[in-house]
């Protein structure tokens, strides 16, 4: 089995309330995913998830002895005999009601573990998040080392910076609880599943925004004002949104760009844009776009902001002053997608990354590139200044990698007619094979 990595985050663990003690449930053997029909009245269990206090009803947790094969499929055979139908129901129902997409019901799940188990051994809580996300329908593992349990999430999309195996061909994401997790040439990672029966049926995890709205109420709103001298946007945001992206896993730009989290603020975004731009040409109203974008927001890197690498989702560039190359070419793709309905790439020179646009009404004069047999024009929201059609002259001679705005899936080969998709994951130098995943 095959271990990957590139930079390893740690998810910092929610802030726990309080535990509401639970009545012991009796039951009778089941399959990992069929609750028992006689149902005992489950207590509520108050959890913090980002800081906002959910009740759920409350499981009988089960203790883990040991991280060994028999004492975890012990641990799964106790919740057979566990009714989890109401847990099930009510983690649904708060799912449901907050708009929450497939990475925020992992990390629902894993709060409701940590407000259940704020004593627990780290194998105590992945144990149930385990059960409980198999009891969803999701495609999760168990795994182990010598010390832990780990959680393994596979992803619709591409995620970089957090460590993976393949199985079968497919990547699974390593989520542990609080013990450090460092694989190294030396590291072995052990198949360890008890739900054998249901291994490769669930549903991946997508970390897109497309169905469905977060709604996470906040006693906060934050005010935004951008002007640039020719285009004006006045914005609320959500702070408690926000504080919830930050964390968000790395995906590719266009997994941003097309994703829409709060709907209602897009909509208010084109509603004032749109009689801004009304009149103009095809080619005046893009670069109008370029000039607010290029304008209107302080530079600063990922890592003298935030520390680290992180990707900014269309809501954000609105709600923090500064972003990068990144940032701005997926808020840029954004508007004009949005507003001109022109088909938009994203263009990636090492180190640097901007935007493609194939205008249809206007010349396509300028630095540009053909993709099959259609020209897109270089628009570089972070080369201050620069008009549709310029492109940073350390790059003219550079052979960019683009991608359209069709987020990749997991595991699916470039279709580019330029140079391949780049992949910035690193393999490990040792590969460890266990039997078991022969």
């Amino acid at each position: 089995m095959a271990i990957y990595c590139n930079n390893m985050r740690q998810i910092a663990c929610s802030i726990l309330l309080f535990l509401v003690s639970v009545m012991p449930m009796a039951g009778h053997e089941a399959s990992p995913i069929v609750e028992n029909k006689s149902r005992a009245a489950a207590d509520e269990l108050v959890f913090s998830f980002y800081g906002q206090p959910l009740s759920a009803a409350a499981i009988q947790p089960v203790k883990v002895k040991s991280v060994r094969d028999a004492d975890v499929f012990q641990a799964w055979k106790d919740y057979q005999r566990r009714d989890i139908t109401q847990v099930l129901a009510s983690l649904r129902s708060r799912a449901e009601e907050l708009g929450l997409n497939d990475w925020f019901v992992l990390e629902l799940v894993r709060n409701y573990a940590d407000g259940l188990l704020p004593d627990g051994t780290p194998a105590d809580r992945v144990m149930l998040e385990h059960f409980l996300l198999v009891g969803m329908g999701y495609d999760v593992r168990l795994a182990r080392t010598e010390q832990q349990l780990l959680l393994l999430v596979p992803f619709e999309q591409e995620v970089y910076e957090r460590f993976f195996i393949k199985i079968g061909g497919k990547d699974y994401y390593i989520f542990y609880d609080d013990l450090e997790f460092n694989p190294n040439e030396k590291s072995v990672v052990y198949p360890c599943d008890p739900s054998r029966n249901n291994l490769g049926k669930g549903q991946s995890f997508s970390l897109l925004f497309k169905d469905k709205a977060l709604n996470v109420p906040s006693s906060e709103e934050s005010l935004c004002d951008f002007n640039d001298g020719q285009i004006r946007v006045v914005c609320e945001v959500n702070p408690r949104v926000m504080r919830m992206l930050r964390d968000y896993p790395l995906m590719d730009l266009q997994c941003y760009a097309v994703s829409v989290v709060l709907p209602q603020f897009h909509a208010a975004i084109e509603e004032q844009l749109i009689p801004q731009l009304e009149g103009m040409s095809q080619c005046d109203a893009a670069g109008a776009l370029l000039h607010f974008v290029q304008y209107v927001f302080g530079y600063e890197d990922d890592f003298e902001q935030y520390g680290r690498e992180k990707v900014n989702f269309v809501e954000e560039n609105f709600y923090y002053d500064k972003n990068d190359c990144d940032d701005r070419s997926i808020l840029y793709a954004f508007l004009v997608k949005s507003l001109l309905g022109l088909d938009v790439q994203f263009v990636h020179y090492p180190g640097h990354d901007c935007t493609g646009v194939r205008f249809t009404e206007c010349a396509t004069r300028g630095n540009g590139y053909y993709y099959g047999d259609d020209y897109y024009l270089i628009c570089d929201p972070s080369y201050v200044g620069a008009p549709i059609g310029r492109c940073m002259p350390e790059y003219r001679s550079v052979n960019p990698v683009v991608k359209t705005m069709i987020p990749t899936m997991a595991n699916q080969p470039s279709t580019s007619p330029l140079e391949p998709r780049l992949d910035n994951r690193l393999i490990l130098s040792s590969i460890i094979i266990d039997k078991e995943a022969k």
